[in-house]
């Protein structure tokens, strides 16, 4: 068992001691039919902003699927219907996010610039799914913050177009910037209901 996999083996095992269940995936095809065998047309379907859910096609597997997919990238969409589906969000039956940092102990690490992803993972609908790529595990929490703020969130807010300090460094400056997309930090570390949250661990480098 290489080192890759004994993290893997580390986190799900962990995950399960806090009441999340997890499941690792060699590959992205092997997801997407997980995915696609849990989808039904009578759900209504979420997601939170996710470069890791784009590079592993989950979004287009939605698009193409007959569920009432809450679909926040639609052509021209209005600030005022965004706004309208992030309050849908609440009552999906299914919701999809991404993770900016998985640590062995079997914690979740999430930055959010607005609320709009954290909060439904948190409370609101039936099950969530958190799809990670393997790059996004980490062996204790200064590494998890570490990935969070000086990887993954200068690099999302370059996406963005944000005019943030860690856009023209490369890490965190812990601005008080106006658009500055590190708002809400949020640790899960465990959830009443075991049922909800499920961890989709996949094979590989996605997201950042």
């Amino acid at each position: 068992m290489n080192h890759v996999d004994e993290k893997v083996t580390k986190t799900i095992s962990s995950l399960s001691r806090n009441r999340i269940k997890a499941r690792y995936f060699p590959s992205q095809e092997t997801l997407l039919t997980c995915i696609k065998e849990r989808l039904t047309s009578e759900m209504t379907v979420g997601v939170g902003d996710s470069k890791t859910l784009e590079d592993l096609g989950v979004y287009s597997l939605l698009r193409q699927s007959e569920v009432n997919f809450l679909d926040k990238y639609a052509d021209n969409i209005s600030r005022e219907k965004k706004r309208d589906l992030y309050i849908k969000n609440f009552a999906a039956d299914l919701f999809f996010s991404g993770i900016n940092a998985l640590s062995t102990d079997g914690k979740i690490y999430n930055l959010d610039g607005n609320g709009s992803r954290v909060a439904p993972i948190i409370y609101g609908p039936s099950k969530v799914f958190l799809i990670c790529g393997t790059n996004k595990i980490v062996t204790s929490e200064d590494e998890a913050f570490n990935r969070v703020r000086n990887i993954a969130a200068p690099i999302d807010a370059k996406r963005l177009g944000k005019r943030t300090p860690c856009v023209r460094s490369g890490k965190c400056m812990d601005c008080k910037a106006e658009d500055r997309i590190c708002n809400y930090f949020t640790i899960i570390q465990g959830q009443f209901d075991s049922e909800r949250i499920t961890v989709f661990i996949v094979d590989g480098d996605y997201g950042f």
